[in-house]
């Protein structure tokens, strides 16, 4: 059961990754800043780096979500089972069909179906249902929509003239100079044939932060090139992929919370086995659900998806400091239909009317999920 168990806690987070990934990066891709698969490499590397840091500040979330809103501990192995058939089952069929949902809703409801189901009704605290988890994801949503929609015309008098400058990246080939010539004040080349008497020089690296005509005219075709305020949207989106793993993995983690399968194993181990399955999902399986935020809600250039990942990034993490359980889906989707509304005066209201509708089913299809499965191991 055990061995089971961790089986279905890495598709979980597999799947996770796959629906989530995008919750951070589909500004940058929405808005041309890099291609979708360096977006997902991006994302998958801050969000790994969020989930191993969240080890050390994630307590609370790990309390809520392994006991804190049931009346009695559970020691039986098929509960968290249950749990994560039900938060799977309903992510799964999300991620399929291209659907931004809420991890956090879905195990939410998993664990209240499972709880009816196995403890009945009174198993469940349910006024520390309401308080810990119901109303901050009830919330969260309308607190970043406002926060994104207000915020969004004082970045842009801010920010104003940023996009006329760009940030520049060289990197000069290797080149050869004599063994005695070369000193650090030293810039001789030489261009004959590799002797023994020659060695490497280091990599000549040239930066230019400059307006964005003359980093056209100094810096080569073939470097890097980001304007700052793709550079500065590029900063926020790793921050709410940060934030996006520091929020998600002790979710997911805690159904592993009581199990002896790995002899006592600590935290870091567990948050680690979550954060490969959740790597693994983000790199091969994010890229539909992706699609959906960043090319279906609402267009967006380098300021505006600034502006919604700076929103997201700090309300997620300072809910993670903080034990609550906000959902980064909401959170992020929320951020960007409302840069959309203040910058545009309109978002793609049919693609967020479905998104709404499959987060209003989140919840109680994985708990009738959940309970449906909790029933099946009462009978074998």
């Amino acid at each position: 059961m055990e061995f089971f168990l961790f089986a279905l806690v890495f598709i979980l987070a597999y799947v996770n990754g796959a629906n989530d990934i995008s919750k951070g990066i589909a500004t940058l891709v929405g808005g041309r800043v890099i291609r979708p698969s360096s977006a997902i490499i991006w994302g998958t590397l801050t969000t790994t780096i969020g989930a191993m840091i969240g080890v050390a500040i994630a307590g609370g979330l790990i309390k809520t979500f392994s006991s804190g809103i049931l009346s009695s501990s559970v020691t039986a192995t098929s509960f968290p089972i249950a749990v994560a058939i039900g938060a799977f089952g309903w992510i799964f069929f999300a991620t399929k069909t291209g659907l931004p949902v809420s991890t956090t809703h879905a195990l939410t409801g998993a664990i209240v179906g499972t709880a009816l189901a196995q403890l009945g009704a009174s198993g469940v605290v349910w006024q520390a249902l309401l308080t810990k988890i119901a109303i901050p994801l009830a919330l969260s949503p309308l607190v970043s929509f406002g926060v994104a929609w207000l915020i969004f015309p004082v970045i842009r008098r801010a920010l104003a003239g940023v996009n006329s400058y760009c940030l520049c990246l060289e990197v000069q080939q290797t080149q050869l100079v004599p063994i005695a010539l070369a000193r650090p004040s030293l810039s001789l080349i030489s261009e004959q044939p590799v002797a023994a008497n020659a060695l490497a020089a280091p990599p000549s690296i040239q930066l230019v932060a400059d307006k964005a005509e003359t980093c056209e005219r100094t810096v080569s075709r073939s470097a890097v090139k980001l304007r700052v305020a793709d550079s500065l949207h590029l900063l926020t989106s790793g921050l709410t992929s940060f934030a996006r793993g520091m929020n998600d993995t002790p979710k997911i983690a805690a159904l592993l919370i009581g199990t002896t399968l790995l002899g006592g194993a600590n935290t870091i181990m567990l948050f680690a086995f979550v954060a490969i399955a959740m790597a693994a999902g983000s790199l091969l399986g994010g890229r539909k659900v992706l699609n959906t935020l960043a090319e279906k809600i609402t267009a967006m250039d380098g300021l505006e998806g600034f502006t919604a990942n700076f929103s997201a990034s700090t309300l997620v993490t300072t809910a993670t400091f903080l034990g609550l359980p906000l959902s980064t889906t909401h959170v992020t989707t929320s951020a960007i239909v409302g840069i959309g509304v203040s910058s545009r005066g309109h978002a793609n209201w049919t693609v967020v009317r479905d998104i709404l509708l499959a987060w209003l089913v989140t919840l109680p299809t994985a708990a009738i999920i959940a309970y449906l499965a909790s029933l099946i191991f009462k009978i074998i």
